[in-house]
């Protein structure tokens, strides 16, 4: 009985799978017949800019600093006790060229001027005295030269008739007594107009040296006044009324308004591609000729306003930073005086206009893959290409149009079809 029964089960279950499959058998072959779909292409979307071959001047963007391209410490050539101060003698008031800065007590240079007048005045009078008496002495000497001259021609008579046995003994030594004593007197005058003429110099000397100290004088006197010496910026005006300064004491610091400059460092590829193909200097000036004198921007952002200017470089540094391998550029701002905001430390955007590249196509550097790789599109496909880069600068590549070449495996050849490029 248990035997009858496992097969009974066993048939069951043969049953169920042979039904099963018959089921499936007859719903495969009554199912309509369904046609395959063809293969499609798989379309991507993509951005795309045209490629266009044109002369192109890139902008090289840096940022500087604005400094003092002039500006004096003024120090008082005299020193004495401040009595005054200029209206405008303030930390970063705007003076003109001529305003009183300070004043010092001319009490002391004033008597020093008296002092000297004085002195000039004994001089002179010197002067004049010793010219009275040599143009005396002159005129006794030409009276003493002419007895001399007498005395000896009747010393030279007396002689003749002396060997002609004319005259005495006597008469002919008192003629030469008489002879010698003019010529003694003659001596003696000619000793004292040379000793007044030495005199007459040593004052005319003296009378150079008084007239010296008088202008010195004269000078110290004006220099109580300490006067702007040109248009700018006060800065460092820490002197008061009634304080003692010397000469050594610093009175302010004085910007010139008008000679602004920025100073800004330009990497060594930026500043070679400034330089001409041969890198020479010009004979009258020892920067290279097609850097100095470049038209540059300046733009300087504060707060919520933005100013610009116009500067030319005027100079290049003179040692290149051998860390970061830069040169320093200096540029004179441009049509700028005392009503300019613009002070020295402020930090500003300076666009230097690069060289001209002739016959170039721009890349943005997003398109680039790899270094050198573009994606180029042509009859609708994607092929890539070589690029090779004359100048990578403010986010895009310049490359010669006939340096765009297809990259075919380990051949490259020359593409003038290309119109497109994935961007």
């Amino acid at each position: 009985m248990i035997i009858n029964k496992n097969f009974k089960h066993i048939g069951l279950a043969t049953g169920v799978v042979i039904l099963g499959a018959a089921i499936l058998i007859v719903l495969k072959l009554t199912s309509p017949l369904v046609a395959s779909k063809p293969v499609v292409e798989k379309v991507w979307p993509v951005s795309t800019q045209l490629i266009k071959v044109s002369s192109f001047r890139p902008e090289i963007m840096e940022y500087g600093t604005v400094i003092a391209g002039s500006q004096a410490d003024l120090r008082p050539l005299v020193s004495g006790r401040i009595i005054e101060v200029g209206q405008n003698y303030f930390e970063g008031s705007i003076v003109k060229k001529g305003q009183l800065l300070a004043k010092i007590d001319p009490f002391d240079y004033e008597i020093k001027l008296e002092d000297s007048k004085a002195a000039l005045t004994e001089v002179l009078t010197r002067i004049a005295e010793a010219e009275g008496e040599i143009k005396y002495e002159t005129k006794l000497l030409e009276i003493t030269r002419s007895q001399l001259a007498i005395r000896k021609r009747d010393l030279e008579r007396r002689r003749k008739l002396a060997k002609r046995g004319s005259t005495s003994r006597k008469s002919l030594d008192d003629a030469e007594i008489a002879y010698n004593d003019a010529a003694k007197n003659f001596a003696i005058r000619q000793q004292v107009t040379l000793r007044l003429n030495n005199r007459l110099n040593q004052q005319e000397a003296s009378e150079v040296r008084a007239r010296s100290v008088l202008k010195l004088a004269e000078r110290n006197l004006q220099e109580t006044f300490i006067n702007a010496p040109f248009d700018g910026f006060l800065a460092n005006a820490n002197v008061s009324v009634g304080q003692r300064i010397s000469t050594n004491d610093r009175l302010a610091r004085l910007i010139e308004a008008k000679r602004l400059e920025v100073k800004f460092r330009l990497s060594e590829y930026e500043f070679s591609s400034l330089l001409g193909s041969e890198g020479k200097a010009n004979k009258d000036n020892s920067q290279n000729s097609e850097l100095i004198g470049k038209e540059v921007k300046v733009k300087w952002n504060i707060g919520i306003k933005a100013f610009s200017y116009i500067a030319d470089i005027q100079r290049v540094g003179a040692e290149i930073d051998v860390t970061g391998g830069g040169v320093d550029v200096y540029a004179k701002l441009k049509n700028i005086d005392l009503t300019t905001p613009l002070r020295p430390g402020a930090f500003v955007q300076v666009i230097v206009p690069s060289r001209i590249y002739q016959n170039v196509a721009q890349v943005p550097d997003t398109a680039v893959v790899r270094g050198n790789l573009i994606y180029l599109i042509e009859n609708g496909r994607v092929k890539e290409a070589i690029i090779n880069q004359v100048r990578r600068g403010g986010g895009v590549y310049l490359d010669p149009w006939c340096q765009i070449r297809w990259k075919k495996g380990n051949n490259s050849t020359v593409s003038k079809n290309c119109k497109r490029f994935v961007g």
